[in-house]
């Protein structure tokens, strides 16, 4: 069994779910029960998304010690790098939302601590404050040691490709780190066409859309002619861009009032890394690897809400050279996150 490290892999802490619970707003976390009289708590994210988060599940979320360690040891992952699970703390009013993302990331720093040699970090940020965010990344790579930041897509109905969230991207890249732009429900304009089917609403297809068309406003608006050396994780085989690409650009190419100077696929393969968090099937994987190489795709399960031994069967059975899967499982990641050799 080869040895892995994984990008996209998620914790809570007890604050936050107990923030969430008691938050009257979206979103939030009602308690409910079932037939047989079990607690079953509902995490309420907008009007008209709900996700349930079983007892199990939350248990592996807030486990950052002997369960999640064991399981990984079972699946050959020498590190995981650790992100606060959504829903963020970005949809929070401002000032709490910044005081729970610096308590966030100070617990994870210890959790970090007790075990370095087996986990890694990235800030969670409040960046409905930009500037605050951005100062939040710099404490957290300069003084906590953490590998980068997470965005949860969208915030309070605006997406970051507005030129008022670019100091967030110009602190990353003056930083030298990766942000992770993760998935969440879709804007509620685009939600309510889903909603009629609530299986599309989230993992199947409604956190593809979002991720994805943010992924290409990110592009669209110029923000990696500003900031050239960003970095930009995007989970799930890179949400469908890879097998887009050639159409974007011949289509974007045909569009008026273009703000960027290369072929969209151009900024991609560049700006962008792909993680197989979620993906775990071969013609997808294969379609992306020859679209974009071996060295744009890195190993993550999105566990504890994908299998890890999934995962690790997958990347172990994959049809490809062994030299593309030590890439893919840890030689990319210890270059990314410039994790000193063993």
């Amino acid at each position: 069994m080869m040895n892995k490290i994984a990008l996209e892999e998620h914790f809570f802490t007890q604050e936050h779910l107990a923030y969430l619970r008691a938050h009257k707003g979206y979103p939030r976390l009602e308690t409910s029960f079932d037939d047989a009289g079990n607690p079953v708590e509902r995490l309420l994210r907008m009007p008209g998304s709900s996700q349930v988060l079983p007892g199990p599940l939350l248990a592996r979320l807030t486990d950052l010690g002997a369960g999640r360690l064991a399981e990984m040891d079972r699946c050959g992952i020498e590190m995981q790098l650790l992100s606060l699970a959504g829903p963020g703390v970005e949809e929070l009013d401002v000032s709490d939302g910044a005081v729970l993302a610096r308590k966030t990331n100070d617990e994870l720093a210890r959790a970090i601590g007790a075990n370095p040699d087996r986990f890694a970090g990235l800030a969670t940020l409040a960046y409905a404050d930009p500037k605050g965010a951005a100062d939040e990344l710099a404490r957290c790579v300069k003084h906590l040691g953490f590998k980068g930041g997470k965005l949860n897509s969208h915030v309070v109905g605006e997406y970051l490709d507005q030129p008022k969230y670019w100091c967030l991207f110009e602190a990353a890249e003056s930083l030298g780190v990766p942000l992770m732009l993760h998935p969440k429900d879709p804007l509620p304009g685009v939600l309510g066409t889903l909603s009629d089917y609530p299986g599309l609403t989230q993992a199947a297809w409604g956190f593809t859309i979002d991720a994805g068309s943010h992924a290409m406003r990110l592009i669209c608006s110029g923000l990696f002619d500003a900031f050239p050396r960003l970095r930009i994780l995007l989970g799930h085989l890179g949400e469908g861009i890879p097998f887009w690409l050639a159409r974007i650009d011949s289509h974007f190419a045909r569009s008026p009032g273009a703000k960027i100077r290369r072929k969209p696929s151009e900024y991609f393969r560049e700006n962008f890394i792909v993680t197989t968090s979620g993906m775990f099937v071969d013609p997808a994987f294969m379609c992306v690897l020859q679209t974009l190489g071996a060295d744009s795709i890195y190993f993550a399960v999105d566990y504890p809400y994908e299998s890890m031994d999934e995962g690790t069967r997958f990347i172990e059975s994959v049809p490809i050279g062994e030299k593309d899967r030590d890439k893919i499982c840890r030689t990319n990641a210890r270059r990314l996150l410039a994790l000193k050799p063993h």
